[in-house]
């Protein structure tokens, strides 16, 4: 009968200090990481703990002795485990994790003017305007996604294959900034600048024939990309004015016609008849894509 006793006493106490050791754990805010990131750790240890030890190998710092650690950074790649031992008067626990932390991959991007025809590799490059410039980046390792953004504008991505070229023809000075992402969804950057000779010329011409034989018959605003007047070098009307204001009046002061659309002319009518041959006003504000406003006014003959 005693014997039985021992032993249930026993049991007991085994039972009791069990319930009584503490239980480590603990949740980290990712497990998948790049070189040089760091992650924020949170206990989640039973409460009855009264120490807690952290081992974090190959991170930053590589140990602690605390609830609460604070951000670990891993400045080298692998899978790195991490450690917490909780303890108290009855005995300790132990629980791990393992995070796997990738390498950066690389990004070189280089740029080419085409002047006489010549890709030329350089760092940056200048080019006037109409010219093309030619892109070309790799990334290692392979097998990663590669997104170019003019002027580092997310919104206006785009996406090409690894290794290859981007062909582009900006109005006006462009950084072009490349990202290469690697299967381990870990990124690395490059970034080139494109110099344009900004050709800043805005005008109105003196006079036009809305006769209706396709030629010269809308009085339209001209600029750097369309000076010639014939609308047939690719580019939209206005290509190099973002916001205008074009008014025409006649020689009694009065508007006959208004328009802030860079594709929109003047027929030569007013309020649907077509005006007689005279001389008119004008006046354009103007706002361009490189930033620069400014005013021009002066007289339009209508011929017929």
């Amino acid at each position: 009968m005693k014997y039985f006793l021992g032993l249930t006493l026993l049991l007991t106490a085994h039972v009791l200090i069990a319930q009584q050791l503490p239980t480590a754990g603990f949740v980290v805010s990712d497990n998948a990481l790049c070189v040089g990131e760091c992650i924020d750790i949170t206990n989640t240890s039973s409460d009855n703990g009264l120490s807690w030890s952290w081992t974090f190998t190959g991170a930053t710092p590589s140990s602690y002795s605390g609830q609460n650690p604070g951000p670990v950074c891993f400045p080298t790649a692998g899978s790195i485990t991490i450690s917490l031992t909780v303890t108290n008067t009855f005995g300790s626990n132990t629980t791990s994790q393992t995070i796997t932390v990738s390498d950066l991959p690389v990004v070189g991007a280089t740029i080419s003017d085409t002047t006489n025809g010549n890709y030329l590799v350089i760092a940056d490059t200048t080019i006037n305007m109409f010219q093309e410039a030619y892109l070309w980046a790799q990334g290692t390792p392979a097998g990663g996604e590669m997104t170019w953004y003019p002027s580092g504008v997310i919104g206006d991505a785009i996406l090409v294959a690894n290794g290859d070229s981007l062909i582009v023809s900006p109005f006006y000075d462009t950084y072009y900034v490349v990202s290469y992402t690697n299967a381990g969804g870990c990124t690395a950057t490059d970034t080139l600048l494109v110099q344009v000779n900004f050709n800043e010329v805005v005008s109105v011409p003196n006079s036009f024939s809305p006769n209706g034989d396709g030629s010269n018959d809308l009085l339209r605003v001209l600029t750097n990309v369309d000076g010639d007047n014939n609308f047939t070098n690719g580019f939209v009307e206005g290509g190099a004015i973002a916001e205008m204001d074009f008014r025409i009046y006649n020689h009694y002061g009065q508007l006959i016609f208004r328009t802030s659309d860079t594709r929109e002319g003047w027929d030569g009518s007013f309020k649907g008849k077509p005006e007689n041959p005279a001389t008119f006003v004008y006046t354009l504000d103007y706002r361009l894509i490189n930033g620069r406003s400014s005013s021009i006014n002066g007289n339009v003959t209508l011929f017929r």
